[in-house]
């Protein structure tokens, strides 16, 4: 009897010491400062979202954590360059800007700004015939008829444009094709007075002189102020020797031009030929110091 209570009483003792060694393995093992960390911010399996994995508890005190180097946001590719043209600036300014110059008598830099015109919109109608008037004014006919050529490739029936391209051919001495143009221009304006005009001029260079005159008073009479109708118009009845009459008309022409030299200078030859030679000697120094101005 006393062994079976010392044999159970050994059991016993096994078994209490082996609840004592387990009890070790049931606590809160400490976090070793180089236990390897999860990276901050990686999700683990059985996460959901970056929120739900910012939302975890702080590590407790007396843990330290290592912070993680923030990892650069990887950019976006470079895009390719955007090879849209740009928009043209609006020309409309340029144009009124190009005319302003113009008129205060800044030839040079009107043209200038032209030719930049057309280098952004080489088929600016307006420019290639303000630009070729300016040239055909300056004496640079042909460049002006390429430019006006230019223009009528924009507008085929563009009644000023057809004008002008006829007066700088007529510049040229080119008859043939300034008629074809100024005769379209009348067909689609005949009471266009520039295009009536250039008709006169056209038809007096081509010595012509009585259709010439008649063309000239239509446009006299209906456009009192123009000069150049008036001088021609003198100018056709000078060479039909009908001095008097041109003598008058030639004294308007001086009038409405007054820094043009050519209508002081033919009335110096009107008083000449009617034995005037006082008035004539007078209109001839009046002439040079126009041209030496």
């Amino acid at each position: 009897m006393a062994k079976r209570r010392t044999k159970r009483a050994a059991k016993k003792k096994k078994r209490d010491k082996s609840q004592v060694e387990l009890l070790p393995d049931l606590a809160v093992p400490a976090v070793d400062e180089e236990q390897d960390e999860e990276p901050v911010g990686e999700l683990s399996a059985g996460d959901t979202s970056v929120e739900e994995a910012s939302a975890k508890p702080d590590v407790p005190k007396g843990n330290h954590v290592e912070p993680e180097v923030a990892r650069p946001v990887p950019e976006k590719p470079p895009s390719a360059p955007d090879l849209t043209p740009a928009p043209p600036r609006p020309q409309g300014n340029q144009l009124a800007r190009a005319r302003d110059l113009v008129q205060t008598g800044r030839i040079e830099e009107a043209i200038d700004l032209y030719t930049e015109i057309l280098g952004e919109n080489p088929h600016n109608l307006r420019a290639h015939n303000n630009l070729g008037i300016l040239l055909d004014e300056l004496g640079q006919h042909d460049t002006a008829v390429e430019h006006l050529e230019s223009a009528l490739e924009v507008e085929p029936d563009n009644v000023e444009v057809l004008t002008n391209l006829a007066s700088a051919l007529t510049q040229l001495a080119r008859f043939t094709g300034a008629d074809a143009s100024i005769r379209k221009a009348l067909r689609l304006s005949p009471d266009d007075l520039a295009a009536r005009l250039a008709q006169g001029i056209l038809s007096f260079r081509r010595g012509l002189y009585l259709e010439a005159e008649a063309e000239l008073q239509w446009v006299c009479e209906h456009d009192p102020g123009l000069g150049a109708a008036f001088y021609y118009r003198a100018e056709a009845l000078n060479r039909t020797s009908q001095f008097p009459k041109a003598t008058e008309l030639m004294l308007r022409a001086a009038e409405l031009l007054p820094d043009d030299a050519r209508p002081v200078y033919t009335l110096g030859h009107l008083y000449d030929r009617q034995g005037r030679p006082v008035e004539a000697a007078e209109m001839y120094r009046r002439a040079r110091d126009l041209q030496s101005s």
